[in-house]
């Protein structure tokens, strides 16, 4: 199994103008309901938003978001955002 997988996607995320988001694979080991392409769509529906970070630990900042609503359907996002990168860094995803 990979260990990351990239997609190009702009979103403005924190003030942060990104390019890309990059899915941590480790999800599916727990998550085998939850796909790449789901976390794209509940990922797409954080565009424009501001969140708290929760954790900053040397250049990256960890945050995390619930509920994200897909579908009537409730889950929760574990994300990164690098500083000096534009890339959203999606550590977990799963349903709540």
């Amino acid at each position: 199994m990979a260990q990351r997988a990239e997609y190009p996607l702009k979103l403005l995320i924190n003030g942060k103008h990104l390019s890309r988001v990059i899915i941590d694979q480790h999800y599916k080991s727990k998550h085998p309901d939850i796909t790449d392409e789901l976390i794209l769509k509940l990922v797409k529906t954080l565009n424009n938003g501001d969140f708290e970070i929760d954790i900053k630990r040397g250049h990256y900042e960890y945050f995390a978001v619930e509920p994200v609503y897909l579908s009537r359907k409730s889950y929760r996002l574990v994300l990164l955002l690098c500083v000096g990168e534009s890339f959203l860094g999606v550590v977990n995803a799963f349903r709540r």
